[in-house]
């Protein structure tokens, strides 16, 4: 397996001009490495129709790197790939851990940080219960599906319970009704609240660091091939146009690596320069 991968993804358009300006939309999502002993080249590039989500995207690309024997050991993605269903399959089905930010519940208890959100009630699964953070345990669990066809479990606490709850302003807003949970299944639940908790320490803002520079990847692209724009009308055009971006960027790349001439880092702006305390 290879070491690590990072991931990103850029939206280019091709104009149609015929009496009135329209544009269709395609999104391509490239993958590299990023490991410091060797150049970064890309491994896959997969395009897509602009509308598909890139949750959706993601187990496409993990098949064409398994089928190319390229599957990563982690797997270094944004937030707009992360979704408790893949931090499972990933590892179960390809043996990669994948690393990024996973998105808040948005709740105001989570995105306020004063109130009792999902991460403080303790989940049971087999015994279908839940314990909030007073000590109190649920009193019904009604797995159901959602809007999206995902499945959800319901969980609601007394209202004997709820009301004379000295917590009850960290726990609900509603002033008559009781708290009301709605969770993921106990696995996909264990896993989102594990990558919660990890995203907070130090150690995963200093590993996280290694994706930043998939988006230099993108600018490169952008700059020096024009990857913005599609040539073409047409999903097979624009995908054989992304497949000779990507090669011509790896051939630069690789070149550019035999010269002696590794990537540089970030950029810092005149101001953090000039901000930096200067040493004697």
């Amino acid at each position: 397996m290879v070491p690590s991968l990072r991931l990103s993804r850029i939206s280019s358009r091709k104009l149609l001009y015929k009496r009135s300006t329209t544009w269709v939309g395609y999104k391509v999502h490239l993958t590299e490495t990023c490991d410091p002993e060797g150049p970064h080249v890309i491994t896959n590039v997969q395009t897509e129709e602009a509308t598909v989500n890139d949750n959706e995207a993601l187990p496409r690309i993990h098949q064409c790197l398994q089928g190319a024997e390229l599957l990563p050991e982690q797997h270094f993605v944004d937030g707009g790939y992360r979704e408790s269903s893949h931090l499972v399959e990933s590892q179960r089905q390809y043996g990669i851990e994948l690393i990024g930010p996973v998105q808040s519940n948005g709740r105001w208890q989570q995105e306020q940080g004063t109130g009792f959100d999902i991460g403080c009630f303790t989940i049971d699964g087999e015994q279908h219960q839940a314990l909030c953070p007073e000590g109190k345990m649920s009193s019904s669990w009604k797995p159901g599906v959602d809007g999206r066809g995902h499945e959800v479990i319901t969980v609601g606490f007394a209202k004997n319970d709820c009301r004379p709850c000295p917590s009850r302003p960290q726990c609900t807003k509603a002033k008559i009704q009781h708290r009301i949970l709605n969770l993921k299944p106990q696995e996909l639940h264990q896993a989102l609240q594990q990558a919660r908790q990890r995203q907070r320490t130090e150690d995963f803002v200093e590993k996280y660091k290694r994706r930043a520079g998939v988006e230099g990847t993108i600018s490169q692209g952008v700059r020096a091939f024009g990857l913005r724009r599609a040539r073409y009308v047409g999903i097979a055009k624009t995908r054989l146009q992304h497949f000779a971006t990507a090669a011509a960027l790896n051939l630069e790349r690789i070149a550019d690596w035999l010269r002696g001439k590794h990537p540089e880092t970030t950029r810092q702006s005149a101001f953090v320069r000039v901000m930096v305390p200067v040493t004697t």
